[in-house]
């Protein structure tokens, strides 16, 4: 295929081409620079490797399936509907906050929104669901605390040995990446969400002391030979002694 170059600075120049190397027919340029003018206005509008992008990768993983919603690698914060309906479930919001926007665009079966309704979607869909992400919170914040002492451990592949990342670097690491992130998760769940997670963890923790108090006399009891006393006792309870024992998780 002859191509011609249209750029002035190239003065005419003209080359034989492979097809295959052209992005899109010259008939078609024209819906192709609509489109790359689509993906640069998404780029104008996204966010940076920010505290609050990566939150919103955290709550697309957690909350939304990948065939109702998902954030794509490297496309600046965008989103790609696939399911709007089920997305308006999952969220409260309405349809018309991506299917109107402007800066929408529709990308094979996909509707591609900008960031702007990204983070929309993200918080409003933890509002609604916050303790899953509470739960990944409290998960991180543990592993966290743990490799602040120990450092992280990761298995060698093939001839490579293991090897730990120290435990100084790991604390770097979650200062600058990992506590701004679990901030913004904790700021979309909410005062009074947070607060109930936090009294229902301290009210696990007490159920399970309750039930290894009850289980240390219940215990007593059978050693001292009062075994219908040890098996009323359990009865009373109402919640069988094994439960309150693994109750805290």
């Amino acid at each position: 295929m002859l191509v011609r170059f249209v750029d002035e600075r190239f003065e005419g120049r003209q080359e034989w081409v492979s097809p295959a190397r052209l992005k899109v027919r010259w008939a078609a340029v024209d819906e192709f620079r609509k489109h790359e003018a689509r993906w640069n206005r998404i780029d104008e509008l996204g966010n940076g490797d920010d505290p609050v992008g990566r939150a919103a990768e955290v709550v697309f993983e957690t909350l939304i399936d990948d065939d109702v919603a998902r954030m794509a690698y490297r496309e600046s914060g965008a989103c790609r509907i696939s399911n709007s309906s089920r997305l308006a479930e999952i969220t409260g919001l309405s349809e018309t906050l991506w299917a109107q926007c402007p800066d929408g665009f529709t990308d094979g079966d996909d509707l591609v929104a900008p960031w702007p309704v990204t983070e929309k979607i993200a918080s409003a869909a933890v509002r609604l669901n916050p303790t899953p992400i509470l739960d990944a919170v409290k998960k991180e914040e543990s592993e966290a605390r743990y490799e602040a002492i120990h450092g992280h451990w990761y298995r060698g592949r093939g001839s490579r040995p293991d090897y730990t990342i120290p435990a100084d670097i790991c604390i770097q690491t979650d200062n600058e990446y990992c506590k701004p992130r679990r901030a913004i998760l904790r700021q979309w769940c909410g005062v009074e969400a947070v607060d109930r997670y936090d009294e229902l963890a301290e009210l696990r923790k007490e159920i399970h002391r309750v039930g290894q108090i009850a289980e240390s006399a219940i215990n007593a009891l059978r050693a001292s030979g009062r075994k219908q006393e040890a098996e009323l006792l359990g009865r009373q309870l109402g919640t069988p002694v094994e439960m309150l024992r693994h109750s805290e998780s």
